[in-house]
């Protein structure tokens, strides 16, 4: 097969190829049917099809006009993939929802998936293991699962029909075709992962979904052309006019187009040793017909070869009685285990079975019973786990140890598991190690740092103790407590000398006092990173009190049953408040976040419970005893108590968790240690020279669980944010694309600018100021834009704090800046109260719709709410200082403040009128409006929407008028006839009457 690019097609009932220039257009196989699907195989030089009418697939040689048929029994038929690497055929049965494969000369047919919603499209990546599909039915979205069926997983979910699957091996993506309720079609793509989605900026013909095929090449998309029956190439990056590859049209309508040529079916740099097997486990799955050529097949202990030789068949020991189970034997894929019936269990070589007997009273840690074995007395494990070597401790997912898994154990048998990961974290290679940097060069995720409050600073330290940093400064403080917010990245840390609550930003800058009244000893903080509250403890008082994230709102939620509080911790997925007591009567407590639901977790063997903290991937609670030297963990309602460090501590005060680690600090050293969360093994001096470490708090995107980066700022994004695992992950409209710095957005058509002068035309907007003239505030509408079928916003009738935008043809409700809902209705975010605000302590936050206003409190005033200085000649004793917040200079235009940065849309400038108290934006170019929410072409649709509206309300009233003289006329026409008057009167209203009926 030539190594020149070509594409292969259905026409009518003919498979043809054509270049991708257009020449050398001839037919390659005759009869194929009306109907067909399509794939090759580069190195076998074949050509597979599928006749979707009679149900048959069959392969042909590109060569000669010979063809095989290899299966002939479904008339469902919705996708065909060859692999041409483990030499399999996938297909796609849409009726019968399966998903089937065999080899490709035919044998071994049998079925990977079923109980699928309508599937079709299947494509395959034999390189990655992976095959795709489109799912129908009344939610459309984009399926994978690995070559075995396994691993199933939903990568796309649309509201919009999807059609014609392909997939781009180059750069691992999948592009495809949706069409919407309006019949309006686009062409979209996204990794293998279902992200980084990216709309191609283009307008399909209307339906044009229904019978169109597409296939990726280097840099162009190929798709038919129904009403022209062309085939179209298109850059698949930037999209732009397609260019014809027929230059005549042709005489049918081209389907299930591919294009030919080995760099669309790549080789692995390194396959397994024996042709057929899969790389990836050493189980042989398939080989090619032609064994002499390929090699042979070998199994993996527990399979055996099957009798043609091509894949492998799981051994039924049990079936065999070579076994060596002593009583019932159950047969698994590829091996065995032995069981034991009620009142008996496995001796440790797990095939004996023995009746279980009562432990003698030396033996206290066997839970279950003992067994008598040659060695002596051994304890019988749960079923999924088994015994250690030392005959006393079991190990396994039923286990205290859980199988020596990180996170999750997976029970395979009951004899053997498997170690897993919750979402975010990666399976170390150890098999049994979550960590959550695994996947931070994809995700964007940082490493995990500690913020340690030391008395007299915060310090910013790396988990091994290194690269220490001073954050603040405080040396006539005493800072005990702190704490983060993830989403706004702010430390939060309480003084017991200065008696306040402050923050910081988690890179430094000026302290914010938030509470300073009615606090005498607040020894504990936690911060609430969903529900934006702050909870702290005040030892002395003593309360549990709480306010938003500024310092308002504050109220106290316990009050009695307190000695003395100390370490408090929370945990929003459950609504629930814990915290400590070192009281006479030492305790560990708990309630909802109101303060009501008061539980006791832990109550004896405590003698000062001081530091606390949650552990959210297990959700259990691990606490410090001060005095004891202890460190212990329970589950979230006490039960499960373990010990996992005693007297290796001097003084512990606080305590962090994250992966595998404890960090402790140790104020009888000066130092902090960590060790093993669930063993308390590993125990390491991490750092030291320390003044009096106290409070710890671990910093990483997964420390503090669904936390909605998007909430402050937009998480940094232009446009649409998106909060994944705690990072923020920025997209864009449509008829825009994602700049280098994976936030802002760029104009996709502009493809004739540079990113340079994207950026330096920007730059210069933003410089400007609200009188240059040389910058428009608001640009006239292209003409270009008018285009008479952009109508798609009228029908939403979205709501009035809402704004329509259309994104591939489909129009989406979007809520405008400070509001929320589903673009139907969008209800004002009140910022004072979730404490997303940024007004200066000295002011009050007041909500308004979609924004907030920072009043400040009597005696101050200015921007910035500065306390007033009486002898300024600006100071008006008619005025009273604490109604508004003027600024009174010369300079009639300001910059707005830092509440209203995010208040123009779109990368609007903000300006503030002190005259006039009110805010204005200066649009880039292509956005309209009070706070540049429109486009100019949805600014003219709206303008439109309301003229017509005007027009129709006048045309209404003048035909209600006009009905109405009608029928006045009508009555008094009657009414002369009847008394037969003919005055003047009755003439002249007669001519009236007769005008009107014209």
């Amino acid at each position: 097969m030539t190594s020149q690019p070509f594409l292969i097609f259905g026409h009518g009932k003919a498979i043809h190829r054509i270049d991708l220039d257009g020449k050398n257009h001839r037919r390659l196989v005759a009869g194929a049917g009306s109907s067909i699907l399509l794939d090759f195989h580069f190195r076998e030089e074949k050509i597979y099809w599928a006749d979707k009418h009679t149900g048959m697939i069959y392969k042909a040689s590109v060569r000669a006009a010979h063809r095989q048929k290899l299966y002939s029994s479904d008339k469902h038929i919705s996708g065909l993939a060859v692999d041409w690497i483990w030499n399999s055929v996938y297909w796609t049965s849409v009726e019968k929802g399966k998903i089937k494969k065999m080899d490709i000369n035919g044998k071994n047919e049998r079925t990977l998936l079923r109980h699928l919603i309508q599937p079709s499209s299947i494509v395959v990546d034999p390189i990655k293991r992976f095959i795709f599909w489109l799912s129908g039915g009344m939610n459309p979205n984009i399926q994978r699962s690995d070559v075995t069926g396994k691993m199933k997983t939903t990568l796309i979910k649309k509201g919009e029909q999807l059609k014609a699957l392909t997939i781009d091996r180059e750069d691992k993506r999948l592009f495809w075709v949706q069409a919407d309720l309006q019949g309006q079609s686009a062409i979209a793509s996204c990794d293998y992962n279902g992200n980084i989605l990216h709309i191609i900026p283009m307008v399909l013909p209307i339906d044009q979904s229904q019978t169109m095929a597409i296939s990726v090449f280097l840099e162009h998309l190929y798709y038919t052309n129904a009403a022209t029956r062309v085939i179209k190439q298109v850059n698949k990056y930037t999209g732009g006019k397609p260019l014809d590859v027929n230059k005549k049209q042709m005489a049918k309508t081209p389907v299930a187009i591919k294009v030919v040529h080995p760099l669309n079916q790549p080789m692995a740099d390194s396959l397994s040793p024996f042709p057929g097997c899969d790389e990836l486990s050493g189980n042989c799955v398939n080989v090619c017909s032609s064994l002499a050529e390929y090699g042979t097949c070998q199994c993996s202990e527990g399979f055996a070869l099957s009798k043609q030789g091509t894949y492998c068949e799981d051994v039924n020991e049990c079936a065999h009685w070579n076994h060596g189970c002593s009583l019932g034997c159950e047969n698994i894929p590829g091996s065995y285990f032995c069981t034991c019936p009620k009142g008996y269990a496995l001796l440790p070589d797990r095939k004996t079975c023995q009746e279980i007997i009562a432990c003698g009273s030396n033996i206290t840690n066997c839970g279950h019973g003992c067994l008598e074995t040659d060695d002596g007395v051994v304890c019988v494990c749960p079923e999924g786990s088994i015994l250690q070597e030392d005959g006393q401790a079991c190990t396994g997912c039923s286990s205290a140890d859980r199988g020596g898994c990180s996170q999750l154990c997976i029970l395979v048998n009951p004899n053997k598991w498997q170690c897993g990961c919750l979402a975010g974290y990666q399976l170390h290679q150890d098999g049994k190690y979550c960590t959550a940097t695994g996947e931070s060069s994809l995700l964007n995720r940082p490493p995990p740092y500690l913020l340690l409050a030391n008395l007299v600073d915060v310090r910013k330290i790396n988990p091994d103790g290194t690269g220490a940093q001073t954050l603040l400064e405080d040396p006539r403080g005493t800072i005990i407590a702190l704490d983060y917010d993830p989403v706004e990245n702010k430390v939060y840390f309480a003084s017991t000398s200065q008696k306040t609550i402050e923050r910081v930003d988690v890179n430094g800058g000026s302290r914010v006092v938030l509470v300073s009244e009615n606090l005498n000893s607040p020894e504990g903080l936690a911060i609430d990173w969903i529900h934006r509250r702050m909870y702290w403890t005040d030892k002395r008082c003593p309360t549990v009190d709480c306010s938003t994230l500024t310092g308002l709102n504050r109220e106290t939620i316990v009050s009695t049953g307190l000695e003395k509080p100390r370490g408090i911790a929370v945990h929003p997925l459950e609504k629930k408040l814990f915290w400590t007591d070192i009281g006479t009567h030492p305790v560990v407590e708990s309630a909802s976040l109101e303060g009501k639901d008061r539980a006791v977790i832990v109550s004896i063997n405590l003698v000062s419970p001081s530091g606390l903290t949650i552990d959210f991937t297990e959700d259990r609670l691990f606490w410090c005893d001060q005095r004891r030297g202890l460190v212990e963990t329970a589950a979230l309602d006490g039960s499960n108590r373990r010990i996992i460090l005693e007297n290796q501590v001097g003084r512990p005060f606080d305590l962090a968790v994250f992966e595998d680690k404890l960090w402790i600090s140790d104020q009888a050293h000066q130092q902090l240690r960590s060790v093993h969360k669930r063993t308390g093994k590993k125990l390491q001096r991490i750092h030291g020279n320390m003044f009096q470490p106290a409070s710890i708090v671990v910093v990483h995107p997964l420390a503090k669980p669904v936390a909605d980066i998007c909430l402050h700022q937009n998480g940094g994004c232009a446009q649409v944010c998106e909060s994944k695992l705690g990072v923020a992950h920025c997209s864009c409209l449509s008829h825009y694309i994602l700049s280098a710095d994976k936030k802002g957005c760029l104009l996709a058509d502009a493809s004739n600018r540079t990113e340079e002068s994207e950026s330096t035309d920007l730059s210069t907007l933003t410089n400007k100021t609200f009188y240059d003239e040389s910058t428009a505030l608001t640009t006239g509408m292209s003409t270009e834009k008018m285009i008479s079928d952009q109508n798609e916003c009228y029908s939403l009738r979205c709501g009035v704090n809402a704004q329509c935008l259309v994104n591939a043809g489909k129009p989406t409700c979007l809520c405008l800046q400070g509001f929320t809902g589903d673009g139907q209705l969008c209800v004002d975010i009140d910022e004072c109260k979730l404490g997303t605000h940024n007004c200066n302590k000295n002011a009050e936050c007041q909500n308004t719709l979609g924004k907030y206003l920072c009043k400040c409190q009597a005696g101050y005033s200015g921007q910035t709410c500065q306390e007033l200085d009486t002898t300024s000649p600006w100071m008006m004793t008619n005025s009273p200082a604490d109604v508004t917040t003027r600024h009174h200079n010369s300079n009639s235009v300001q910059s707005c403040p830092s509440t209203h940065e995010s208040y123009c849309l779109y990368q609007g400038v903000c300006f503030y009128f002190p005259e006039m108290e009110s805010y204005a934006c200066n649009c880039v170019s292509g956005y309209m409006g009070e706070r540049c929410q429109f486009s100019d072409l949805e600014w003219w649709e709206l303008q439109q929407a309301e003229e017509e509206k005007r027009r129709n309300v006048t045309i209404a009233a003048c035909m209600v008028v006009l009905i109405s003289l009608k029928h006045i006329c009508s009555a008094i026409q009657t009414c002369n006839e009847n008394h037969g008057v003919q005055n003047d009167m009755g003439k002249k209203t007669h001519l009236v009457c007769h005008a009107l009926s014209f």
